[in-house]
């Protein structure tokens, strides 16, 4: 947790409320922020939020539209390079082929050995370079994936009444959360809470709500949620649906 005005960790000030500790520890030079939050208010408006906000319809709908579009340039890209293998491969058997027929037709082997295993080194190295890159697809995402979201959400939250279920729901949840800031509200004596969610963690566990009919990679996951840094360069364009003010 983070305090809006300083940046600065939130930390326990009592065994029931959080605060902010520069404002507690060097004073109002660094941080004025003395605010405090009970822990239990904390965790109910996190689960509220994360059940009724982090996901919102028409976000989804936008970073749907915007990671798709991404995903789906990535893929042209590298499908691209691939077609420039695919040529570079057929040259290199072609200028092999020519050496061979060239000993054929009487030039000494020995004139044209270092060319001709160079050649070869090359197409292998080419081959198993393809092997490696295999034809992209298109992306498409299900549109049912924020129902999907919130249901999944929904069982988890449930889930932390279970003495059986509450450790892994604990894990499933707070794993949703990549930052909370608390900064001073505007009216009144509270507290505002911005909830940052972690995408990739939004949209995997989307994918894997029952119900959602995603494509699936080789190894069992969802195809169209497993590449991080993908996420990252479409939401690090400024685009957050993720982030929200309760």
């Amino acid at each position: 947790m983070a305090c809006g005005c300083c940046g600065g960790g939130f930390a326990k000030v009592s065994k029931d409320s959080f605060g902010c500790s520069p404002a507690r520890n060097k004073g109002a030079a660094v941080c004025s922020n003395k605010r405090t939050i009970k822990q239990a208010d904390l965790e109910a408006r996190v689960l509220d939020a994360l059940a009724n906000h982090l996901m919102d319809p028409d976000a989804v709908q936008i970073f749907c539209e915007e990671y798709t579009a991404e995903r789906n340039r990535l893929k042209a890209a590298a499908a691209g390079n691939r077609k420039e293998k695919e040529q570079a491969l057929a040259r290199a058997k072609r200028d092999h082929q020519k050496l061979v027929d060239a000993i054929i037709a009487g030039i000494p082997a020995d004139q044209v050995k270092d060319r001709m295993i160079e050649l070869d080194a090359r197409r292998q190295q080419l081959e198993r370079e393809l092997e490696q890159t295999p034809a992209p697809d298109t992306v498409v995402f299900h549109p049912s994936m924020a129902e999907a979201y919130r249901e999944r959400v929904t069982r988890l939250i449930k889930g932390l009444g279970s003495a059986a279920g509450m450790e892994e729901a604990k894990e499933a949840l707070r794993a949703l959360v990549e930052r909370i800031v608390l900064t001073p509200a505007a009216e009144g004596a509270g507290l505002d809470l911005t909830l940052e969610g972690d995408l990739a963690g939004l949209l995997h566990l989307a994918a894997g709500a029952e119900g959602v009919n995603t494509k699936k990679a080789p190894d069992g996951r969802s195809e169209a949620f497993d590449i991080y840094e993908e996420i990252v360069l479409v939401a690090g364009a400024g685009f957050e649906p993720a982030t929200f003010r309760l």
